[in-house]
């Protein structure tokens, strides 16, 4: 079906330096409800400087770089046996920088998710998410689940952030079928009994102050009032129409799916949301618009995804081609 989020079939978690084991659990618990493979992956970044150091060291540069890669690949297995020891996963290890090396091996072997412990936050507020971790909201092809060490491997309560003004979208299609698709990633990492995915949107009535001012009616407050009404009308009919769509189209008994529409600013009101809803997780579309080169997240995505403390998880538009994988 045009649109739909595909099963998952191949899961990629991501091994790094950071509490990899949430990522390995919950990449496991998402492989085993999808009856999907699993890849475990980890990446060797050399410094810039490496030639520098292995002279200063009396090294080779390439046997520091292989001594580099042997001691991850130690790391990764035993990782693996700690935290997976039913499974026998051949960790792939790579050299080079890390979000790159990712998103191909994404391009390469056709992977769904790519599940990895987010890193340290950065920034003077340490709200920022860091380097490696941009890059992969941005840039790569399928959805990136960013996991906290404190997050239970299965998300039972989400939040999925959908925007249903459309009308004045450059792409309205392109923004329904996101919506769409932020809701089934939803719905496919949340997939214990009794999950709930609250399926969020925040509107605001722009016009509100145009009406006072411009209204010949002889009662302003009251023209004011209705066209605030009308506003959420609209809102709460496209929200019924996308709720209609997506419980026919993932009828499943396990995930419950609610409404929340919120008056305010869209960051903030999904800041205070994944606070006030105990989310577990914070699905949301990170490209709102399609074929236009060098867009790849909105500041006001970017905005929301830094100012959350609980995880995310960025799915991108049908169609979305990563630039770090075009010819």
């Amino acid at each position: 079906m045009i649109g739909e989020l595909r099963c998952p079939k191949k899961i990629l978690a991501v091994i790094d330096d950071t509490d990899t084991q949430i990522a390995l659990k919950s990449a496991a618990e998402l492989a085993k409800a999808h009856k999907a493979g699993l890849e475990v992956i980890a990446c060797v970044e050399p410094p810039q400087d490496i030639a520098i150091i292995a002279r200063l060291a009396g090294r080779d540069k390439d046997a520091i770089i292989e001594e580099m890669v042997t001691r991850a690949r130690g790391g990764a297995t035993e990782n693996l046996k700690r935290v997976l020891p039913d499974q026998a996963i051949e960790p792939r290890i790579v050299v080079g920088k890390a979000y790159l090396s990712i998103i191909r091996h994404v391009g390469e072997t056709g992977c769904d998710f790519v599940v990895k412990a987010a890193e340290p936050l950065t920034g003077i507020n340490g709200y920022l998410h860091a380097s490696n971790d941009q890059h992969l909201l941005r840039k790569c092809p399928c959805p990136v689940w960013l996991q906290s060490g404190t997050a239970e491997p299965v998300p039972r309560r989400v939040i999925a952030a959908v925007d249903l003004d459309n009308w004045d979208a450059a792409e309205p299609d392109t923004l329904d079928l996101l919506n769409q698709r932020v809701v089934e990633a939803a719905a496919r990492v949340a997939h214990a009994h009794g999950a709930e995915i609250i399926v969020l949107h925040a509107w605001d009535a722009v016009g509100e102050g145009m009406v006072w001012a411009f209204s010949d009616t002889g009662d302003a407050r009251k023209a004011a009032n209705d066209y605030v009404r009308e506003t959420v009308k609209i809102r709460e009919e496209a929200m019924r129409q996308l709720l209609k769509t997506l419980r026919r189209r993932l009828a499943s008994p396990n995930v419950v799916l609610q409404p929340l529409l919120v008056r305010g600013a869209v960051e903030r009101v999904i800041e205070i949301q994944s606070n006030l809803q105990n989310a577990d997780l914070v699905v949301m579309g990170t490209v709102a618009r399609t074929g236009l080169s060098g867009v790849f997240i909105g500041n006001t995505a970017e905005n929301i995804v830094n100012s959350l403390k609980c995880p995310v998880l960025a799915v991108k538009p049908e169609g979305f081609v990563s630039p770090l994988l075009t010819p």
